[in-house]
């Protein structure tokens, strides 16, 4: 059994996977059976996600996909939205070389300065007011003390 609760049908975006519905339709079976209580995808956008959940019983509750202020899917979230799934972020602060750069961002760096907050709080920000879940990892106790002080003013 799964220990979270919770599965998650991953695939590659450029090259989705012939058995993605077959392998979903098994993971619904163990949401039925009570073994599972949700399912998520990572790694859908809007080109496949109609026909794929015009073909299974349960909607996705979750859709993790790479977003961050450089990789935004301006038109994926409200999509995903809109259809009740929610929409996390996989990479919240750049990830694959990128962290850095989006934390030294001029631009984030400069709103930052304006709010006397880091840039990490203005991407954290950016991401919930826009209905992104984002789930930073640190072992840091001060830079998670910082992530969930997003909403100090």
């Amino acid at each position: 059994m799964l220990s979270c609760k919770r599965a998650v049908l991953a695939h590659n975006h450029a090259h989705p996977g012939v058995n993605d519905v077959k392998a979903y339709k098994a993971i619904e079976k163990f949401v039925e059976e009570g073994k599972i209580r949700s399912i998520g995808l990572s790694n859908w956008y809007i080109e496949e996600i109609d026909g794929f959940i015009s073909q299974v019983n349960i909607m996705p509750a979750l859709v993790q996909n790479e977003i961050h202020p450089y990789y935004q899917e301006q038109a994926v979230v409200p999509y995903m939205h809109d259809l009740g799934i929610v929409v996390q972020a996989w990479y919240p602060f750049g990830g694959r070389g990128h962290t850095a750069s989006l934390l030294g961002n001029e631009t984030i760096v400069k709103i930052a300065r304006s709010h006397n907050v880091t840039s990490a709080q203005v991407i954290l920000r950016w991401h919930l007011q826009r209905g992104v879940v984002a789930i930073p990892g640190s072992s840091n106790p001060d830079h998670i003390r910082e992530n969930i002080s997003v909403f100090h003013k």
